[in-house]
């Protein structure tokens, strides 16, 4: 759960929004997750492909920077969603203008990073720590003080679209989530057994659609309010009604946290695979200069892109990059990469040229 989830502006747009139907979305994502994450470290322990570019070539051979390309675009975007969150929390509690804080936040992602691994692996640490402290408290509370609403929302099926509508946007959510996948790749040399790989992708899928399941059931306490429905950052809305202050400057400071904590991990991970790259082809990666213009380039990206608003960035931006994921690592996974686990001496030498 990273910032984005944080926000509840994702749950909101592919499952909340639906009412009682999300149960559709909780069963495309879920079933989605599960697929990917089998076929994928199951691929992995096959061809022992424990980093991101190893795997993408068993199933894109030599169009294999077609991933790249596509996670630093949502890469990007991510950033933004990152700032334009925060800046709507503290328009609302400060009055500093949408603009300013997006900007505000996006540079101190920039500062963060040019601090160096040391404070970014500090950063992120205790704020993964907040996080699922947060996540306790806000389920709990939340679900707890709304349930006689969220139970009558059930049992009389209110909702809205069609339950086609929300099984395909549950399908968008797990496939723009797909690119985290492969960062989980170098704990997979332990698994040893294909039985192995079903259970890791089991787990990881039952883990993901809780976290998910939670907040939807936490949304439905307030459905169909427009406010919380149609609010940027649904949580904060949430919190002022149910949390109380000290529980609303909690979440402040736990999302906050979070947002900067992702977005530095985006332009580090950014960095890190041009430097790599660069590495391998001429001996030597970026100088410090280099990645300081490459901070901020992307910085002033995030920017210009966190003008939209995170509600038109969340459906508009990760919904496009959902179908590009669908299409470039899903398909060829369910059949190439099945191919491939099924019969791993498949043009073999083929596959090693790419």
């Amino acid at each position: 759960m990273g910032g984005g989830f944080t926000t509840g502006r994702e749950i909101m747009e592919y499952c909340g929004k639906y009412g009682t139907l999300g149960i559709y979305s909780i069963l495309g994502a879920t079933l989605g997750f599960l697929i990917s994450t089998v076929l994928s470290y199951e691929l992995a322990r096959v061809t022992k492909s424990f980093d991101y570019r190893s795997l993408m070539k068993q199933i894109l051979w030599k169009a294999w920077p077609a991933f790249e390309i596509s996670y630093i675009i949502l890469a990007i975007i991510v950033i933004a969603v990152v700032g334009s969150a925060a800046a709507s929390i503290f328009e609302d509690m400060t009055g500093i203008p949408y603009i300013v804080g997006a900007i505000v936040v996006i540079a101190l992602v920039g500062i963060l990073h040019f601090w160096g691994r040391a404070a970014i692996e500090w950063f992120e640490t205790v704020g993964t720590v907040i996080l699922y402290i947060m996540y306790a408290i806000l389920w709990a509370i939340t679900i707890v003080a709304t349930w006689g609403h969220a139970s009558e929302v059930l049992s009389s099926g209110l909702a809205e679209g069609t339950p086609s509508d929300t099984f395909v946007a549950g399908i968008q959510y797990f496939a723009y989530n797909m690119v985290v996948i492969p960062a989980v790749l170098f704990t997979l040399d332990r698994l040893e057994e294909r039985k192995d790989s079903l259970m890791a992708g089991f787990f990881s899928t039952v883990l993901i659609m809780i976290a998910f399941t939670l907040t939807w059931l936490s949304i439905l306490g307030f459905y169909p309010d427009p406010e919380v429905i149609g609010a940027p950052v649904p949580w904060f809305t949430i919190m002022k009604k149910v949390g109380g202050l000290w529980l609303t400057w909690f979440y402040v400071l736990a999302v906050t946290w979070t947002l900067i904590e992702t977005g530095t991990g985006m332009i580090h991970s950014i960095i890190r695979r041009i430097d790599v790259n660069l590495e391998e082809r001429r001996g030597y990666g970026l100088s410090r200069k280099w990645e300081g213009l490459l901070a901020t380039i992307i910085i002033v990206l995030a920017i210009l892109m966190a003008r939209y608003g995170i509600i038109a960035l969340v459906a508009q931006g990760y919904g496009t990059m959902a179908w590009v994921f669908f299409g470039i690592y899903f398909i060829p996974l369910v059949t190439i990469g099945v191919v491939r686990i099924v019969k791993p001496e498949w043009k073999k030498e083929f596959w090693a040229k790419a």
